[in-house]
């Protein structure tokens, strides 16, 4: 049995863009949802188009794959291109299974996730990817954010937030204006 998923995100471009080169995926197929924060290289148009590439790669694949085959499947598909950086949750049952390529991080309450973004550019050249997995368990909360904001977010704040109203306070407080910027917050329910 999948569990219950509370999701919301907020994304802005870059001060003085109309365009956002920061994109976010949730889509569930039977028991597995799929969570994900693309963040293409730069800013502005053509990185709007690098990112809705491979959000068009994630809305086509099956989610019965791991999470290494959905990161290798974008990797393919933004081969000619400036590349991106991207952090993939996946929710199956009562587990997530996590992985990422550059600096877009995920960040928890509860649980622990130990997964490490591995080195590199999603489309250009990456090491081998690092999977994390753990199982997870009612009020648990996971954030994934793009480098718009700063890696000193801390979710302690959030605490009596729901997932909207997390979202809306982490890009206020520790967003920067000199980039894109998006945060994912889930939060993991009682059935």
């Amino acid at each position: 049995m999948a569990v219950k998923l509370a999701i919301a995100h907020r994304t802005r471009p870059k001060e003085g863009e109309l365009e956002n080169g920061d994109g976010v995926m949730v889509r569930q197929e039977r028991a597995r949802t799929l969570c994900a924060v693309v963040d293409a290289l730069g800013h502005g148009p053509v990185a709007a188009r690098v990112t809705s590439e491979a959000l068009r790669c994630l809305a086509q694949v099956d989610l019965s794959q791991d999470v290494a085959s959905l990161i290798g499947a974008m990797h393919l598909a933004l081969r000619h291109g400036r590349g991106a950086a991207v952090m993939v949750a996946l929710f199956d049952g009562h587990t997530v299974h996590c992985g990422g390529v550059g600096n877009v991080e995920l960040r928890t309450r509860g649980t622990r996730v130990p997964v490490i973004p591995t080195p590199g550019i999603l489309g250009q050249t990456h090491r081998a990817l690092r999977v994390a997995s753990a199982s997870l368990l009612p009020g648990d909360r996971l954030a994934l954010f793009s480098d718009g904001l700063s890696s000193r977010l801390e979710l302690d704040d959030t605490r009596n937030l729901a997932p909207d109203a997390a979202s809306a306070l982490l890009l206020e407080r520790y967003g920067r204006n000199t980039d894109d910027a998006t945060v994912m917050v889930v939060d993991v329910e009682t059935p």
